[in-house]
């Protein structure tokens, strides 16, 4: 993936963090990128979770979260993750509610590369 394919999905999976309820459309945006990218489901859920979760994460643990999006220069600079975790930690709601939206995206993506 070159680099303006990474930012384009970290932009992209950076909607799954706003502070915001999240619309269908944002789905049907997150399964459409993965595909102009050219990754697989599985290449898009690593980086959902080891290079965006740890660091957007906590947008959804604070009263007054960003709701309307990081600019391209903040993702450049704060992602990936500065180091790789092993494993998914964190509050167990937000993982749930990731999880969740993760599972909405694979279901656009499947219905629009039937």
């Amino acid at each position: 993936m070159n680099n303006d394919d990474q930012l384009k999905m970290w932009r992209a999976l950076s909607d799954l963090f706003l502070d915001t309820e999240i619309e269908d459309y944002i789905y049907k945006y997150v399964a459409r990128t993965v595909s102009e990218c050219g990754l697989s489901l599985a290449e898009a859920e690593e980086i959902l979770w080891y290079e965006v979760y740890p660091v957007l994460e906590g947008n959804l643990r604070i009263i007054t979260g960003v709701w309307e999006g990081w600019s391209d220069s903040w993702l450049l600079q704060n992602l990936p993750a500065p180091v790789r975790p092993n494993s998914i930690h964190g509050d167990p709601s937000i993982i749930k509610e990731i999880k969740r939206c993760w599972q909405c995206v694979t279901e656009a993506y499947e219905s629009q590369n039937v």
